[in-house]
């Protein structure tokens, strides 16, 4: 939490420090399978077999899951470090109802997106219950995923012109 507590003291002087551009790039490699590098991390996608990928990593509704889970995880932890209750384990299952009708256009009147999430937070903790559910909900209130799924973020696409080069 050394680092944390650095973070927020930083954005408490200057909310500047606060601001982020995070970024990553994609590239196909046919059929389903596409690749994904965010720092120094490569991230595949696919479909699986059944839905016409070759099954060679989650597909990019189950890497959402697999963010939101993660996001809320780590919001839970600092939650717990700032109440300063010690944590042995917080396990998180996850799982969204998804009609994939819209995406291969065999319904118009349907959204491509989740209906619902669930999440089931798992927590191993020195507190009584009604302390963790509160962190628990502190957690998920602060969870940059939570509102972005939440909040329906705008999102905005553009082709790049075909001569500008590529970085």
């Amino acid at each position: 939490m050394e680092a944390v507590n650095a973070c927020i003291r930083a954005m408490q002087r200057d909310p500047a420090e606060g601001r982020r551009i995070l970024s990553g790039v994609t590239s196909w490699n046919g059929g389903a399978h596409s690749t994904t590098i965010v720092r120094n991390f490569a991230i595949a996608a696919d479909e699986p077999g059944a839905m016409g990928g070759t099954n060679r990593g989650p597909s990019p509704m189950e890497l959402v899951l697999s963010a939101l889970a993660a996001c809320i995880t780590i919001s839970i932890a600092y939650s717990a470090a700032e109440d300063e209750v010690e944590v042995y384990s917080i396990d998180i299952d996850v799982e969204g109802d998804l009609d994939l009708r819209r995406f291969f256009e065999v319904s118009g009147d349907r959204r491509p997106g989740f209906e619902e999430v669930r999440v089931t937070v798992w927590m191993d903790a020195d507190a009584p219950r009604e302390r963790l559910e509160d962190i628990v909900n502190r957690g998920y209130r602060r969870s940059p995923v939570v509102d972005s799924l939440e909040g329906r973020v705008p999102v905005r696409v553009s082709l790049a012109r075909e001569d500008a080069e590529k970085s």
